[in-house]
């Protein structure tokens, strides 16, 4: 049972991570097995999908300020390429205070990402970049020599300082039949954030469900690495971060929806508002700490 904070009716929400895609992405035999494993409601995500004031409205109902919707393409894991970043892009277009959109490039399949970076920043204001190592195939660190030597993701590095976006790594496992999830251990993080202590990075999912004591340390190494807790059910969260108060300055509210085990957005902030912790540091969690990322008013 979830008990639900005094606080609700007045806390704003910013989700740092979820994700929205085109019917023809999303198969009706995927919508069953989130049905299915998470409670999703297929019609009220397709609807969403079709039509972003509908999605704003809900987002009205629920205190929800903003969300954050993550694109990338993986033509050879996933089945999706730059098509699936455009539909988010547009998607988000006419409400750029409420629907920010994260875009991407493959690292693997542009020697220069920097033009589409530049075209998806100057016509669409993309506010952040989302990378995807289990379904993009590489190791964040693979700009190093002694690893691949992959000078396009140092390019997409350099971008993200040069205009101040933050970059969303997934880290942690991956259930799709082709993800490699060797490239989830967040360890990988560490070289990144030594190499550019200028950029804002958001390990997503905090290595869940292998890696969550490296996760913790890079927290504590590094203050340009952030947490975004999507993916972890939030009465877990305490159980997968016992410690999780010291670093929730750096922490931030994300539901993954409409993720396995994600039944909705609000669901995800009402159990999160049952954890034993203060009441401040909710707030930072919820609102404040993303506020102050991504610069929302």
């Amino acid at each position: 049972m979830v008990v639900i904070s005094s606080e609700v009716n007045i806390l704003r929400v910013i989700d740092i991570h979820i994700h929205l895609a085109p019917p023809e992405v999303i198969s009706p035999g995927l919508l069953a097995v989130l049905k299915r494993f998470g409670g999703l409601d297929p019609d009220f995500y397709t609807s969403i999908t079709k039509n972003p004031e509908f999605f704003v409205k809900y987002m009205d109902e629920n205190n929800i300020h903003a969300v954050c919707i993550m694109s990338y393409p993986a033509p050879d894991v996933m089945g999706w390429g730059d098509d699936f970043v455009d539909f988010v892009m547009n998607y988000s277009k006419n409400y750029p205070d409420r629907l920010l959109p994260f875009g991407s490039v493959h690292p693997r399949f542009s020697e220069n990402p920097v033009p589409r970076l530049e075209e998806l920043l100057s016509k669409y204001d993309m506010r952040g970049i989302k990378l995807h190592p289990v379904h993009q195939l590489f190791k964040p660190n693979d700009y190093r020599p002694e690893e691949r030597g992959l000078k396009s993701l140092e390019k997409i590095y350099e971008f993200a300082v040069e205009n101040d976006l933050p970059v969303l790594f997934h880290t942690g496992t991956s259930m799709f039949p082709r993800a490699r999830n060797k490239y989830g251990d967040p360890i990988f993080l560490d070289d990144v954030a030594v190499d550019f202590p200028r950029m804002k990075i958001i390990m997503s999912h905090g290595g869940r469900p292998i890696w969550m004591q490296t996760a913790f340390f890079l927290l504590r190494r590094h203050k340009n690495i952030f947490l975004d807790i999507s993916g972890i059910p939030p009465r877990r969260l305490l159980t997968y971060f016992p410690r999780f108060v010291e670093i929730a300055d750096r922490a931030l509210f994300g539901s993954d929806w409409p993720g396995p085990g994600v039944k909705s957005i609000d669901y995800n902030v009402k159990e999160f508002l049952s954890l034993p912790i203060p009441e401040n540091i909710k707030k930072k969690v919820l609102f404040e700490n993303a506020q102050k990322l991504l610069g929302i008013k």
